[in-house]
């Protein structure tokens, strides 16, 4: 495993505003549903009802001590997480520009995705990596200098976002932090 994988952070935090699944059985919570909604059925009401609902929790951080999701907002980009597979690609792009809104930052699609590969939730842990890598991440964006924040749809373990954090602080990214809809698990744990 690469060191920056273990114990050297660069993806400072991970801001998760719900979960998808119920803890208690394998169906969505209401979350869940939601962004099932925006993105595998491309429901433009649903995008918009996430986008509110996120920019509210981002504004629930930004007004609590410690809790903050940037510093310098002037200095801010933030980064969707390009989508490799057939859902809704117009979704994370919608989330980075409510939060970038709620902040009073800038959205740059920094990032772009060469290939597609296989759902992360249907990649075994072990392989996850190898999955991340081969999708061909590549920044075409200035970033150096600047804090930015990832912004994605779901996260499960958090391999994409640190490989990501990676190249982004490989790039001269100052900091990097990621806002997320919900926590995700694979559906048949």
């Amino acid at each position: 495993m690469p060191h920056w994988l273990g114990s050297t952070v660069l993806l400072e935090r991970i801001h998760v505003m719900g979960a998808y699944w119920r803890e208690d059985d394998n169906l969505p919570t209401p979350l869940g549903e939601l962004i099932a909604s925006g993105k595998d059925h491309h429901s433009a009401t649903a995008v918009t009802r996430l986008q509110e609902q996120l920019s509210d929790f981002v504004h629930n951080l930004e007004s609590t001590s410690g809790g903050t999701v940037t510093e310098t907002p002037t200095n801010t980009l933030v980064v969707p997480v390009p989508n490799g597979n057939g859902s809704n690609r117009s979704l994370v792009p919608a989330l980075a520009s409510a939060v970038a809104d709620a902040i009073g930052a800038s959205v740059c699609e920094a990032l772009t995705r060469r290939k597609t590969t296989t759902r992360m939730r249907d990649t075994p842990l072990q392989q996850r990596l190898a999955a991340v890598q081969a999708a061909g991440y590549e920044i075409h964006s200035q970033v150096g200098g600047h804090e930015v924040v990832l912004v994605d749809d779901v996260v499960m373990t958090g391999t994409t976002l640190r490989y990501l954090a990676r190249l982004l602080c490989d790039a001269g990214a100052t900091k990097v932090i990621a806002v997320i809809a919900a926590q995700t698990r694979r559906a048949d744990q």
